[in-house]
C-alpha cells in the first residue's frame, strides 16, 4: 500500500515539475524569438490544461486509495464516531447524575 501511496504522490511531484519546466521552455524560445508569443501562450495553455486534467485524474486516485485505506483499517466514518461520541455524552450525563 505505501509504494501505491508514494507513486501517487511522486506523479503529482512530476506533474507539477512538468508543467514548470515546460514553461520555463517556452519562455526561453520565446525570448530567444524562436517562438512567438501568441504560440507560447497556446502552448502553455494546452499543457495547462492536460495538467489540470492529469492532476484531477490525480486527485479521484488518492481519494480512492484513501478511501481503501480507511476501508481496511477499519476507521469509522464521521457518522459512526459522532454517534459514539454522543453515546459518551449521554453515558456520561447518566454517571454524573448517579455520582451527585
Amino acid at each position: 500500500m505505501e509504494d501505491r501511496l508514494k507513486s501517487l504522490l511522486f506523479m503529482g511531484v512530476g506533474l507539477a515539475s512538468t508543467s514548470r519546466k515546460a514553461k520555463l521552455l517556452l519562455d526561453k524560445l520565446e525570448m530567444e524569438g524562436q517562438l512567438s508569443e501568441e504560440e507560447g501562450r497556446r502552448i502553455v495553455s494546452e499543457i495547462m490544461d492536460g495538467v489540470k486534467s492529469e492532476g484531477a485524474h490525480l486527485q479521484e486516485d488518492v481519494y480512492r486509495y484513501l478511501h481503501e485505506i480507511l476501508n481496511e483499517v477499519d476507521t469509522p466514518s464521521k457518522k459512526e464516531f459522532n454517534e459514539l461520541k454522543l453515546r459518551v455524552e449521554k453515558l456520561e450525563a447518566i454517571l454524573q447524575e448517579k455520582l451527585s
